[in-house]
């Protein structure tokens, strides 16, 4: 079958015709698309940005390599510059695409949040939040969380049981409760969301007429020559004061343990009736200190702070304890005990 030259050249200037149209076409609707900025292209210019690549970015937006591309196009075309260059290591922000980069960061976070405040406002929240909490964060830090909290969301009630860490995240596991406040992540860090909410440090507690009671700071080695009330084997205190054995090459054995206790109110009072020395939580030291029933000493050796934790299900939750969880990753717990004076 021969083909004339003449076909060839009509059917080739056709196939221009049409391509020429399509490009007319595709550039008038994305002009047309430009007139105000979308959202959906800062998005794909921002991933481009970040995994310097068109086609990487195209798979991680589940979209095609054209469609990105596109994008970026409309973008140069917007703003009348190229926005990326093309390197051995895949592609680069221009100087103007670093511009644009920091600008979308901040249009698409503000977007972000307002979204969120206008959903928020939306809707009132109703419901109960429980939540399991170690004795420090439960006593300590949760009444005043949850007061907070209750400001913006005053219908949401709370119900709150007191446990130990150990307890209180293994009832999270259990789904017997929504959050635990604890001071330990230990054993659980790749099983919940864990946030910082608060800290403290550990220190020793003496009767008022002890022969420490007076003492600014005390090493661990001459805690040890004293009768010791200690806390039980699943508390996060307990956990911490083992920790803090451990990293001084002090065996806990070396304890002169003579009681132990579920809660450090009872360990105050056997405390304060001059039943041995503990080391506890600084929250809980200095309102016991304040109320006149221990002596509260430094650890020479205690200097790290504790942090205090809320953790979560890895999983969505109830509109109540999602909005509870993002008010907590802001929440800044100030301590309102009374300061201590020295004797």
């Amino acid at each position: 079958m021969t083909i004339r030259k003449t076909n060839i050249k009509a059917l080739a200037k056709k196939r221009k015709q049409i391509t020429y149209k399509q490009s007319k076409k595709a550039y008038i609707i994305g002009k047309q698309a430009m007139e105000t900025i979308r959202f959906d292209y800062l998005n794909t210019f921002l991933t481009v940005a970040r995994t310097h690549s068109f086609s990487v970015a195209a798979k991680e937006l589940k979209t095609s390599q054209g469609t990105v591309s596109h994008h970026i196009a409309a973008l140069e075309e917007y703003f009348d510059a190229e926005l990326f260059k093309r390197t051995t290591n895949g592609v680069e922000v221009t100087d103007a695409g670093a511009a644009l980069k920091e600008a979308a960061q901040k249009i698409l976070q503000e977007a972000n949040d307002t979204k969120v405040k206008i959903s928020t406002a939306k809707q009132t929240l109703l419901g109960t939040i429980i939540i399991t909490g170690s004795n420090i964060p439960e006593e300590h830090i949760i009444p005043s969380l949850i007061s907070e909290y209750q400001k913006n969301y005053p219908a949401v009630k709370f119900k709150i049981k007191a446990q130990d860490s150990l307890m209180s995240l293994s009832s999270l596991q259990t789904n017997s409760a929504d959050f635990a406040a604890v001071g330990t992540t230990k054993g659980f860090e790749e099983k919940f969301d864990f946030i910082q909410i608060g800290e403290d440090q550990l220190v020793l507690i003496t009767s008022c007429n002890h022969k420490l009671a007076n003492q600014k700071t005390v090493k661990l080695s001459d805690v040890i020559k004293n009768q010791f009330i200690i806390r039980e084997e699943t508390s996060g205190t307990r956990i911490e004061i083992e920790k803090l054995l451990e990293n001084n090459k002090i065996p806990l054995s070396s304890l002169q343990v003579t009681l132990e206790l579920g809660s450090t109110e009872s360990i105050v009072t056997a405390v304060s009736e001059g039943r041995g020395v503990s080391i506890i939580s600084s929250l809980a030291a200095a309102k016991a200190q304040a109320a006149g029933l221990v002596k509260v000493v430094e650890i020479t050796e205690a200097k790290n702070k504790r942090k205090l934790y809320m953790a979560r299900p890895k999983k969505a939750m109830l509109k109540p304890s999602e909005a509870f969880w993002e008010f907590c990753k802001s929440y800044k717990f100030e301590s309102k005990a009374i300061q201590c004076t020295t004797a």
